[in-house]
């Protein structure tokens, strides 16, 4: 599918969104779309280092965080420049952040790369749950935006993610992605650079997350370590595009709706022990599509045209 048929997908599911956000006056469905749009921009940053390169991430709640702290700072000590602004501030300050600890994190690979980031979310996490600087436990409340605004926002940046992140790998630099994933060696052989093109996804992974993170801080209108930074954020957005679809750009889409929807589900479900059934469902799905829901789809509707125009045998025509 080329650029300009998934702009016009795009275009066609915001405003199928538009239609359920004003038709269910921003209740539980909206709040829940909006929710899993947010992961979605999260996801897909996080699939470019994760998913195409192939250096499985546990820390992306750091820039998660960092975004929804470039919002709620300035407010916090009083100043009240505009939202967008602040937004974008978010993305930009995560891409900053990801630049500077890419020269220590990705000389790492593999099982220490995901060691080292684990632990750069736990130290975030307790610098900003400890500091005075950043209101500690206190947390910052934040003003209120127009829900319908807001959420029509969100889902604009989520559908742009979605392929923004299309066309991005399909790219030459997207290439050079599946090439270091795939065969590292041949790669560096070829001419690619590898920690620069690591460099690149880890960077524009992160604006991405923290521009998520931003709207989250907006989305919820409060802004504390432990919601923003906790390790339960890194999982989720992990989740999303493994479950989905590691790789994959609609993957990490499905997956996001995939892993909350179940979360929701569990939680009405049991009220004690809910996180015990979501494993078990998750654990169920990777096993009987372990590449991933979007890639399993796909391979269905593929054998389903060559189904219906076989030939049919013999016994059957007797039959």
């Amino acid at each position: 599918m080329n650029l300009r048929k998934w702009c016009l997908w795009g275009a066609a599911c915001f405003l199928l969104f538009l239609a359920i956000l004003f038709s269910n006056h921003g209740g539980f469905l909206s709040n829940f779309i909006v929710y899993a749009f947010l992961f979605i921009i999260a996801g897909e940053g996080w699939n470019l280092l994760g998913g195409y390169i192939g250096e499985i991430s546990f820390g992306h709640a750091v820039f998660f965080g960092v975004g929804a702290y470039c919002v709620g700072l300035p407010i916090g000590y009083g100043y009240d420049p505009p939202l967008a602004l602040l937004v974008v501030l978010g993305g930009v300050v995560s891409a900053l952040l990801a630049y500077i600890l890419s020269f220590p994190l990705l000389r790492m690979q593999g099982f220490p790369f995901l060691i080292a980031t684990f632990g750069l979310g736990v130290i975030f996490q307790k610098v900003f749950h400890i500091s005075k600087f950043f209101f500690s436990t206190r947390g910052i409340f934040l003003p209120s935006v127009n829900n319908y605004l807001l959420y029509a926002i969100i889902g604009a940046l989520a559908i742009a993610s979605v392929i923004f992140t299309r066309w991005l790998v399909s790219q030459s630099i997207g290439l050079s992605f599946r090439a270091i994933r795939d065969a590292p060696d041949a790669a560096r052989m070829s001419g690619v650079n590898i920690f620069k093109t690591k460099m690149t996804a880890f960077v524009i992974g992160a604006f991405m997350t923290g521009i998520a993170g931003a709207l989250f801080a907006l989305y919820r209108s409060y802004v504390q370590p432990v919601t923003c930074f906790s390790m339960a954020i890194s999982l989720t957005i992990l989740l999303g595009p493994y479950i989905g679809g590691i790789g994959t750009v609609m993957g990490a889409a499905i997956g996001a709706f995939v892993v909350l929807g179940l979360e929701e589900v569990s939680r009405d479900l049991f009220v004690h022990g809910h996180h015990l059934f979501l494993g078990g469902i998750l654990i169920i799905i990777m096993m009987t599509m372990r590449e991933g829901i979007w890639p399993a789809m796909l391979r269905i509707f593929q054998k389903i045209p060559r189904l219906a125009g076989r030939k049919a045998p013999v016994s059957e025509k007797i039959g």
